[in-house]
């Protein structure tokens, strides 16, 4: 009945913030949902506005004020953030 190994499915790439935590100094990477990625590439301050307000409930995190956001990874792909 089992005589196949159980293989993980397989994974997308993560759709990641990467920044520094301005009081501390400390590197900080936000994993984003897929709602968080869409909005992470808007243009308007809305779409930023929602993003930081969904982080935050999510896990907490402030990030307006808080956190330099560097960079952020869309389907694997590293790139500037602004």
């Amino acid at each position: 009945m089992y005589d196949r190994p159980i293989l993980p499915l397989p994974q997308r790439p993560l759709n990641i913030l990467e920044g520094i935590h301005l009081a501390t100094n400390q590197p900080v990477e936000i994993v984003l949902t897929p709602t968080e990625s869409r909005l992470a590439q808007g243009k308007t301050n809305e779409e930023w506005d929602a993003l930081c307000v969904s982080i935050e409930m999510r896990t907490g995190h402030i990030i307006q004020g808080q956190i330099q956001i560097d960079y952020l990874i869309i389907d694997g792909i590293k790139r500037a953030f602004h």
